[in-house]
Formats: C-alpha cells, sequence, structure tokens
C-alpha cells in the first residue's frame, strides 16, 4: 500500500480539491484520510453518497492505526490530506507517506509560505514535488519564475501543472471529480496527467497499464 500525504502552509491552494480528484483518478481501493478539522473532503464525501473513494476524517493519533486498517482491508493507495499549516498534523502525514505533494498557487504570497513547508519536508526526509495549481492560462514566465523560487528553498516541482479551470469548481458541490464531471475536459486531462505521474513516483501501475504490457510483451 502506497501513502500520499498533501500539505502546505497556506490554505486556498487546493489541497482538498487535488485530492479528490487524485482519488478518483487513481480508480484502485483508495482511501482519503482527512486530517484537516475543517473537513472539507468528509462534506464533498457526504455529497457523493456511497460511491469510492472511502473518505474517513481522522485525529493526527489515529493515523497509525487508520494505515494499519487500510492495508489490512487491501487499499492500494491511501492519500492524506492535512490542515493548512506546517504543523504536527503535516508533520506526521509526511512521515507516513511514500510521496509528498505540496499544492502551490504560482503568487509570491504562495510562493513565500513555502519556506518553512520546505523544512518540514526535509525534516521528515521524504520525497516531496510541489504542484502548481491554478496557474494562469499563458503564464510561461511565471511559472519559470515561481519555478526558481521553489528550487532556491531546496525542493523540486513537478511537470505537471493545473490550470484555473471552472471545471473544477463546478465539481465539487456535487462530490465528484472532473473525470466524471466533464470527462473530456482539459481539467480531466490535467488530472489524468497528475495521476500517471505520481503513479510513476510511485514505481506502481494501474491494472489497465499491466494488461496493456502484457499484451504487447505477450
Amino acid at each position: 500500500m502506497k501513502k500520499i500525504a498533501l500539505i502546505a502552509q497556506k490554505g486556498g491552494v487546493g489541497k482538498s480539491t487535488i485530492a479528490v480528484n487524485l482519488a478518483v483518478a487513481l480508480g484502485m481501493r483508495t482511501a482519503l484520510f482527512d486530517l484537516d478539522p475543517q473537513e472539507s473532503t468528509v462534506i464533498w464525501s457526504d455529497r457523493r453518497k456511497a460511491d469510492p473513494p472511502h473518505v474517513e476524517f481522522l485525529t493526527e493519533r489515529r493515523l497509525g492505526d487508520a494505515l494499519k486498517a487500510a492495508e489490512l482491508g487491501n487499499f492500494s493507495v491511501v492519500i492524506i490530506d492535512t490542515p493548512p499549516a506546517a504543523g504536527p498534523q503535516a508533520y506526521t502525514a509526511s512521515q507516513a507517506a511514500d510521496l509528498v505533494l505540496i499544492p502551490c498557487r504560482p503568487s509570491l504570497i504562495d510562493l513565500d509560505a513555502i519556506r518553512r513547508t520546505a523544512q518540514l519536508i526535509k525534516a521528515a526526509g521524504v520525497p516531496a514535488f510541489v504542484i502548481f495549481n491554478a496557474a494562469p492560462h499563458s503564464a510561461t514566465r511565471l511559472l519559470e519564475d515561481a519555478r526558481a523560487v521553489v528550487e532556491g528553498v531546496g525542493l523540486n516541482s513537478a511537470p505537471v501543472v493545473l490550470r484555473e479551470r471552472s471545471a473544477y469548481r463546478a465539481s465539487w458541490p456535487l462530490g465528484k471529480a472532473v473525470i466524471e464531471t466533464e470527462p473530456e475536459g482539459k481539467a480531466a486531462r490535467e488530472i489524468s496527467e497528475l495521476k500517471d505521474w505520481v503513479l510513476a513516483q510511485l514505481q506502481m501501475c494501474t491494472p489497465e497499464a499491466a494488461l496493456k504490457r502484457e499484451l504487447t510483451h505477450g
């Protein structure tokens, strides 16, 4: 079982939005643990009714037991959503994770806040990447400058960029992901690219990809 933690010092960067969309896109037995007292992903899940992924609110102290239970329950992936602070919940989640994703808008106020997150990541000692989210369209120079800032604090940025798109806002009140509400849309393609990149980082593959390789190579 692989564990992915989403952390960010600043709120409003799209942590929960990325968490739910990635969880749905993975399409495997995925659990989403919400450590944020605001319980945003739990509220999203309530609107979704009984459809997967499994979403559960947890306190920091219960995370270890919940991860053990998820593994016994044959979940393939656990995504851990954390509060908007580089505090104990984020550190505990990072230590438990195989991969940390740090959502960040490519703006100066968000990039300024990423420095403390970088310190936490270094202390946890786990692979981590900044995911630029809600990036303006045609913002090549802005993204280049943002990547330079990220590298300057000792972090890496993911090659996949999520743009500012209304599809993310429209799908949230429905308890849906963009690959469900607009499967042929640009937001859905971005999330699919993010999923593929995350799986590559985790050295995993979907059952569909495994079957494709088997058919190709006999």
